[in-house]
């Protein structure tokens, strides 16, 4: 897949183009995929139908997409993974779109359940919220294991993004009856096991990443309020023996890793739906849009 420029025009050529579009090759047959496991944002199938439709592909733009989108990044990666046959799985998500393919990616994406339309209004507002908290607990995870130097930051990413999925109730999940054995085979390829169930919570025991998202998710849980810093719940979280995992930090060190996860939860909370995709992911990695 080559890059190609034009990112600025993507969202007003969506716009002409009317949703998602139709295979740009009718005569192609994949081998059969399997029915996606969770909906996608609308918002994301449309952009990333549109992308697919170029003659060369923007990696960057693509991968952006399916960063957002916890939905399709979980089928993006059961696609990449189908035919590797213990070849070793697949969890970067650029990787992942090279692996996939074009016309897999596009029969992937038109056959998934829509958030925003396939849904009542109650079940698609919840559903929204649920993939914009993992979201978060991505940013933070990825923030935390890189202030850290404990484990690779963008493994990290992924496994937060992915770590709220289990939690969708089966009625949400996507014409698929075996849902629950799909979601663990494909976890148990691209992330660290046994974080699904409960890792252990000892730093010794607890892998990096496991751990990373833990604490993420435990920066999410805090409350929100001018007096954080002095709050118990804080101070509970910065004494976790899972910070034990990594390279020592100080419980001050600790405390401000805290502060930062928050500031970023919020500054995720208030930019991913409104920038698109790939301005969310630049400024997120410039850190100083949000610090």
């Amino acid at each position: 897949m080559d890059c190609v420029g034009g990112r600025t025009t993507i969202e007003n050529r969506l716009g002409r183009a009317g949703g998602l579009a139709a295979l740009p090759n009718p005569g192609f047959c994949p081998p059969e995929l399997p029915i996606p496991g969770f909906p996608v944002l609308t918002r994301s199938a449309a952009l990333l139908t549109l992308l697919l439709q170029d003659g060369a592909v923007d990696l960057e733009l693509a991968s952006s997409v399916v960063a957002l989108d916890p939905g399709l990044a979980f089928g993006t990666l059961q696609v990449a993974n189908l035919e590797r046959n213990g070849a070793g799985q697949v969890w970067q998500l650029p990787l992942a779109v090279v692996a996939a393919g074009c016309d897999r990616l596009f029969m992937m994406v038109n056959t998934a359940l829509k958030v925003e339309s396939s849904y009542d209004c109650g079940t698609s507002a919840k559903l929204r919220q649920l993939y914009l908290r993992c979201v978060q607990r991505a940013c933070i995870a990825e923030l935390l294991t890189s202030r850290l130097g404990r484990a690779n930051p963008k493994r990290s990413y992924v496994a937060g993004l992915l770590f709220g999925l289990p939690g969708v109730p089966g009625r949400m999940h996507a014409r698929n009856t075996a849902s629950s054995a799909v979601l663990n085979s494909t976890l148990a390829g691209v992330l660290p096991a046994n974080m699904w169930i409960g890792s252990s919570t000892t730093g010794e025991e607890c892998d990096p990443i496991a751990a990373g998202v833990q604490l993420a998710n435990g920066v999410l849980e805090l409350p929100e309020g001018e007096k954080l810093e002095s709050s118990w719940q804080m101070q509970r979280l910065a004494e976790s023996p899972l910070w034990d995992s990594g390279d020592e930090c100080t419980r001050r060190e600790r405390c401000h890793l805290i502060s930062q996860g928050c500031k970023l939860a919020r500054w995720t909370a208030a930019n991913a739906p409104r920038l698109s995709p790939w301005d969310f992911m630049s400024r997120l990695h410039r850190h100083k849009s949000w610090e």
